[in-house]
C-alpha cells in the first residue's frame, strides 16, 4: 500500500457532507438566494401594483372632487352669503335653495356623502356653518361652530381649490374631501364649499389588489419551491458525486472518477476532475514504479521538484552503510541461475525493507551488495544510531533467511559448505558526502559521492581480513547510545586500502564476551 493510501490530508473526514448544517449546504444557499430574491421581487411588484392602482384611483377621485367643489362654488352667490350674519341660526329660503342644489348633486354621484358651506371668523381656524347637507341626515345647523385647526388643506380652500392628499377614516369608513373658495363680487373669499366623498371603492380596491397579490404570491411561492427543488437536485447530486470522488482521491483511491456526461459547468468540472485524477494516478504509478528502482524517499524527492531535474547536489553529513555477502560467488557457482536470482532477490528485498524501516535510503544494489545512506535525501537526526541498528537488524534477518533456506529445497546447495549459510559483511562510516543527481542530462541517478563512501566500502572489505561481520568507524561510535556501545568492542587501528591515515574501528562483541569498559577507557 502506498503512502497516499495510508495518510490523509488534515481535516479530511469519512463523510465530508455529514457534518454540514442545512444552512451551510450550497444548494440550500442557492435556493434561499434565488427563491428569496424571486419572492422579494414579487412582493415589490405586488406592492408597486397596489400603490399604482390605489394612487390612480385616489387621483381620479381628487380630480372629481376639485371639479365638483369648484363648480358648486361658482354657482353660489358670494354677496348673498356675505350678507348672512355669522351667528345667524335662521334657515332662510336661500339656505333651502343651496341645500336642494347640494342634494341634487349628491343624487347624481352616489359617492358624495356631505356637501357644506363654511365661513371664516375672526379666528383663523374657527369656522361657522352656513349650510350643511348629509345623506344620512346628520347635519350641522346654520351658525354652528367648526374647528379646522387640524385641517390645513381645508383652510387652504379659502384661497384656492384644494383637495386632501390622504384618506380620512372614521366610523363611517374612509372619506376624501375637496374644497373651493366662494368669491363675492369684489373678488374676496367669503366662504368655502366642501364636499366629502366616500372612498369605499378605494378600500374595496385595496382588498381586491391584496387578494390578487396574495394569490399570485402563493402561486409564485409554490413555483419557487418546485423549481428550487428541481434546481437543488440538479446541483446537489453532481456536487455530491464530485465531493465523494475528491474524498476518495484524498484517501489514496486514485482510480476514483466522477464520470458525469453533462453539457454544463458540472460536466466541465467533472471532466477536468477526472483528467486531474488520471494524472495523479499516472504520477503515483510513476512514483511507485520509480521507487522500485530507487529509494522511495529519492522518488518522492525527485518528483516533488517543481522544475526540471538538474545535475548536482548538496553537501550533507550522513552515515554510509555498505554490505556484501561473504562466499556468495562460490555459492552462485553451485546454484542454477533461477535459484541464484531467487535467493538474491529475497535477500535484497529483506535488506531494503530494514533500511526503509530505519529511515535510511538504498542508493543502489551492487550485485549482492547494498549501498545505503542515512541522512539523505531527507534529514535524519541520530543517523549514526539508525545505521548501526539497521546493520544489527540485517544480521538478525539474514540468520532467519538462512534457517528458512536450510528448511527448503535450497538446503542441498549448502551441504558440504562451511558455515551452512550465507554471511554478510557490513561497514559503516559517518562523514561528509555530496548527495544529489549524478550522470548526464539524458541519464542520471541519485547518488552519494565522497571519501566517506569509500571508507564504508573499505571497512566492509576489512571485515574479511579481521574475520568480523560488522565494522564501524570512530566517527560512528562517538555518536552511539550506551546500549549500542556495550554491544561493540575495539577492533584496533588500521590502514585502509587507498588511504594514508589510519582509522580506529569497532566490531560487534563476539559470543561469550562481556565488558564493563567505558567509552573513555576504550579510547
Amino acid at each position: 500500500m502506498s503512502q497516499s493510501e495510508t495518510s490523509m490530508p488534515a481535516g479530511t473526514e469519512a463523510d465530508p457532507l455529514g457534518r454540514l448544517r442545512a444552512w451551510q449546504r450550497f444548494h440550500i444557499k442557492l435556493i434561499a438566494l434565488y427563491g428569496g430574491t424571486s419572492l422579494a421581487a414579487l412582493a415589490f411588484v405586488g406592492w408597486s401594483f397596489y400603490r399604482t392602482a390605489v394612487d390612480a384611483e385616489i387621483g381620479a377621485l381628487q380630480e372629481r372632487l376639485l371639479a365638483m367643489a369648484t363648480s358648486l362654488a361658482e354657482s353660489i352667490d358670494g354677496d348673498r352669503v356675505a350678507a348672512v350674519p355669522l351667528e345667524s341660526t335662521e334657515f332662510s329660503p336661500y339656505h333651502l335653495l343651496l341645500q336642494r342644489r347640494f342634494e341634487e348633486v349628491a343624487a347624481r354621484d352616489p359617492d358624495v356623502e356631505t356637501i357644506y358651506v363654511l365661513r371664516p371668523t375672526a379666528e383663523p381656524t374657527k369656522l361657522r356653518f352656513l349650510v350643511d347637507y348629509a345623506k344620512d341626515g346628520d347635519t350641522a345647523a346654520p351658525g354652528e361652530a367648526y374647528d379646522a385647526g387640524e385641517l390645513p388643506v381645508m383652510l387652504q380652500g379659502f384661497a384656492r381649490p384644494a383637495v386632501e392628499d390622504r384618506l380620512y377614516t372614521d366610523q363611517y369608513g374612509p372619506t376624501l374631501s375637496g374644497y373651493a373658495p366662494v368669491m363675492d363680487s369684489a373678488g374676496r373669499s367669503v366662504a368655502i364649499v366642501g364636499a366629502d366623498v366616500q372612498a369605499s371603492r378605494i378600500e374595496i380596491l385595496y382588498h381586491q389588489v391584496l387578494r390578487t397579490v396574495a394569490g399570485v404570491f402563493v402561486l409564485a411561492l409554490a413555483a419557487v419551491v418546485v423549481v428550487s427543488t428541481l434546481v437543488a437536485r440538479s446541483v446537489r447530486k453532481p456536487l455530491n458525486r464530485i465531493i465523494e470522488a475528491a474524498d476518495s482521491v484524498a484517501r489514496g483511491h486514485l482510480d476514483a472518477r466522477v464520470g458525469m456526461q453533462r453539457k454544463d459547468e458540472f460536466g466541465v468540472m467533472s471532466r477536468h476532475f477526472d483528467f486531474m485524477a488520471q494524472g495523479l494516478q499516472e504520477r503515483e504509478f510513476l512514483r511507485e514504479t520509480f521507487g522500485r528502482y530507487v529509494s522511495e524517499d529519492v522518488a518522492r524527492t525527485v518528483l516533488a521538484q517543481p522544475g526540471p531535474i538538474r545535475l548536482g547536489g548538496e553537501e550533507r553529513v550522513v552515515s554510509v552503510l555498505f554490505t556484501d555477502l561473504a562466499g556468495y560467488s562460490t555459492l552462485s557457482e553451485q546454484m542454477p541461475p533461477p535459484q541464484v536470482m531467487e535467493v538474491l532477490n529475497r535477500y535484497l528485498g529483506e535488506m531494503s525493507e530494514l533500511v526503509d524501516a530505519h529511515n535510511g535510503c538504498v542508493i543502489e544494489f551492487l550485485g549482492d551488495g547494498v549501498l545505503a545512506v542515512f541522512g539523505a535525501p531527507n534529514y535524519l537526526p541520530q543517523h549514526e544510531e539508525a545505521a548501526v541498528r539497521c546493520a544489527l537488524a540485517m544480521q538478525g534477518r539474514l540468520g532467519e533467511l538462512n534457517r528458512h533456506w536450510q528448511r527448503s529445497e535450497m538446503a542441498h546447495y549448502w551441504r558440504g559448505r562451511a558455515g551452512e549459510g550465507l554471511q554478510s559483511r557490513i561497514g559503516i562510516h559517518t562523514g561528509a558526502v555530496i548527495a544529489g543527481n549524478l550522470g548526464s542530462p539524458s541519464r542520471m541517478k541519485y547518488s552519494v559521492i565522497g571519501d566517506s563512501v569509500n571508507v564504508a566500502a573499505r571497512l566492509e572489505a576489512l571485515c574479511k581480513e579481521l574475520d568480523r561481520d560488522l565494522l564501524i568507524s570512530q566517527a560512528v561510535y562517538d555518536h552511539l547510545p550506551e546500549d549500542l556501545t556495550l554491544r561493540l568492542e575495539a577492533a584496533g587501528v588500521h590502514h585502509l586500502r587507498g588511504r594514508r591515515q589510519t582509522i580506529r574501528v569497532y566490531a560487534t562483541r563476539q559470543a561469550g564476551q562481556t565488558s564493563t569498559v567505558s567509552r573513555l577507557q576504550v579510547r
